[in-house]
């Protein structure tokens, strides 16, 4: 499949619209073709669409803006369309869960170590992780998590992120705080 033939600077204002205006721009489709389309935009094995949200040309501000935006996909759509399941260990979910839970692996977003703007993008991508930790759906919280033991090496307030998690305690399923115990010295799968 070619990549839409569109500037780097539209794209990134098509993300922000597309997640913003989530209700009329993407919740008619079903959970396999939102994942199948998510995918298409964020996991670099299908596309080079992200590395537009993470290197530009677009501007710092706007591409920051987009990785904000995923707050958006995230409590709109995730929260509420995954099923409360694990990935990590393996649980049954639809397709969006899968989605939600190798985000993180897959895009490049999460690594932006030779990259001049690499503090304001890693600060951006984990307060999007962050975010998703103060979610109800296991999924989502446990996309953060996982997101934040990737940023461990890279970002050094990811581990203070997962630890306040931990020590605020929201969230009381052993398996999640275990696998939350993991993300802080980035020992996640």
């Amino acid at each position: 499949m070619d990549e839409p033939d569109i500037s780097g600077e539209s794209l990134v204002s098509y993300i922000i619209r597309m997640f913003d205006n989530y209700d009329s721009d993407l919740a008619q489709y079903s959970d396999w073709q939102l994942a199948l389309g998510l995918e298409y935009i964020f996991n670099n094995t299908f596309s080079d669409l992200s590395f537009y949200l993470r290197d530009g040309p677009s501007s710092l501000e706007k591409r920051l803006q987009a990785i904000h935006s995923l707050k958006h996909l995230y409590s709109k759509c995730l929260n509420f369309r995954c099923r409360d399941s694990l990935g990590h260990l393996s649980e049954v979910g639809n397709p969006l869960n899968n989605f939600c839970y190798i985000l993180w692996d897959t895009t490049p977003l999460s690594y932006c170590e030779e990259l001049p703007d690499s503090d304001a993008l890693y600060s951006a991508v984990a307060e999007v992780m962050e975010y998703a930790l103060s979610l109800d759906n296991l999924a989502c919280i446990e996309s953060g998590l996982h997101g934040l033991g990737h940023l461990e090496l890279y970002y050094k307030d990811a581990p203070k992120i997962v630890k306040k998690f931990i020590k605020d305690a929201r969230v009381k399923n052993s398996r999640l705080l275990e696998y939350a115990i993991n993300a802080e010295s980035g020992c996640i799968q």
